[in-house]
């Protein structure tokens, strides 16, 4: 049986990102036809100066081993930080009219370093998942693996593990459009994989667009594949109706923006009507109000029963590279509302037709009403669209499929 490490910067059953949750399902589809074992650190949090959360050494997960690694102690990445994001801010960015007077200032101050190479690898190193352990065991253990998968392109396991291994990689960037997307060093990171796994036809078009050497390099498009749940779905304590948001709540994630237009919509809505967040909450300010309900992590047969029991699921993220919690909601039969700032989430619903986008406040006000009007002729087919819409998509049988060819591809053109 070959033996395929999976890499990512975060592993376990309490971890609900998105690319991480990826990973874990991703890795117990393939341990059926292979020999899988997760390389990670003891990190749980994503939050500068988190704590050790989980021991080094050997566990067992749902029948796989997983193999964590320390991280290093964090060094202060926030000077260069700041230096690649003004960079790439202010060296891309046209003198108009208004900024005619500072920009150029601003582009000199800004220029490209001669220490600009140095200086992202001190961001790189400096991010709360850096593990020269883990990239160790990889360098020295390496011929005992068929294949590495690589996940999420922003973090240190992905960038330095390719540079040692990408001879025998498929590489899952899970990338989107955001600043360190953008940053110059990146261009180490894109040159090293065998194969690239994309998860939509739009992650694939950015990445290509701006890094055209990966057009040359082996790809395909796989995602994630999605049942519909197998278990019995209980009901929740919500008296009355609501939508849900399923996710990371962080202001990244566009959270303090959807709360704050839906209790502007609030204002003007008779009925009674609230919205419940899911999940672990990085918003240090918060509205307290009876028309938001914050469950906290909870687990997969409870996150699905509110799911199921919503109006709709809301998808505020502006930085989606697939947006899973958007497919298992259309599994599900359940119409998505998505902002229009990512073209990941757009493009679901423009080919779906299975839910709505919202570009402002009038647009979010006037969807939540046309859902909340739907007649059951219209949730119904919703709900057929959005079946039918990840069933031709997102079969496991088809995506199994792709990654057997991508691991026979690395193993036999190493």
């Amino acid at each position: 049986m070959k033996k395929i490490a999976v890499v990512v910067q975060r592993y376990g059953f309490e971890i609900n990102g998105g690319a991480e949750v990826h990973a874990r399902i991703l890795a117990e589809r393939l341990n059926v036809e292979y020999r899988i074992e997760v390389l990670t650190t003891t990190r749980k949090e994503y939050i500068e100066g988190a704590s050790e959360h989980y021991d080094e050494g050997e566990e067992d997960i749902n029948g796989i081993k997983v193999r964590r690694f320390k991280v290093c102690k964090g060094s202060n990445g926030k000077s260069s930080g700041n230096y690649l994001r003004r960079n790439f801010r202010y060296s891309n960015r046209k003198v108009t009219v208004t900024n005619f007077f500072y920009l150029p200032l601003v582009k000199i101050f800004y220029r490209k370093s001669v220490d600009h190479d140095l200086l992202f690898e001190q961001w790189m190193r400096s991010g709360n998942f850096h593990s020269e352990e883990l990239i160790n065991f990889i360098r020295h253990n390496q011929d005992l693996y068929t294949a590495f998968i690589f996940f999420t392109y922003l973090y240190h396991p992905a960038y330095a593990g390719l540079q040692v291994v990408g001879h025998k990689s498929i590489f899952i960037p899970t990338a989107h459009d955001e600043y360190p997307f953008y940053y110059s060093g990146m261009n180490k990171l894109f040159s090293q994989p065998k194969f690239i796994m994309y998860n939509t036809i739009s992650e694939k078009e950015l990445v290509e667009r701006n890094y055209p050497q990966t057009k040359i390099i082996k790809s395909d498009i796989a995602g994630i594949g999605f049942d519909k749940p197998q278990f019995e779905l209980q009901s929740v304590k919500v008296d009355c109706q609501y939508f849900v948001y399923i996710g990371r709540i962080d202001k990244g994630k566009g959270c303090k923006e959807l709360i704050d237009y839906f209790l502007k919509f609030r204002e003007s809505y008779k009925g009674e009507l609230k919205l419940v967040m899911i999940g672990n909450n990085y918003m240090k300010k918060v509205e307290v109000t009876d028309d938001i309900i914050f469950t906290g992590f909870i687990g997969e047969e409870e996150k699905l029963s509110y799911l199921r029991g919503s109006e709709a699921l809301i998808i505020s993220s502006p930085n989606e590279s697939l947006s899973m919690v958007t497919l298992e909601a259309m599994i599900m039969g359940k119409p998505v509302l998505v902002t229009s700032k990512s073209e990941v989430l757009k493009s679901h619903i423009e080919v779906s037709k299975a839910g709505f986008i919202y570009y402002n406040q009038n647009e979010f006000n006037r969807q939540l009403t046309h859902m909340l009007n739907l007649s059951e002729e219209g949730k119904n087919d919703i709900a057929e669209k959005g079946i039918s819409y990840v069933e031709n998509n997102y079969s496991w049988a088809n995506i199994m499929n792709k990654f057997d060819q991508a691991i026979s591809y690395v193993e036999s053109n190493k």
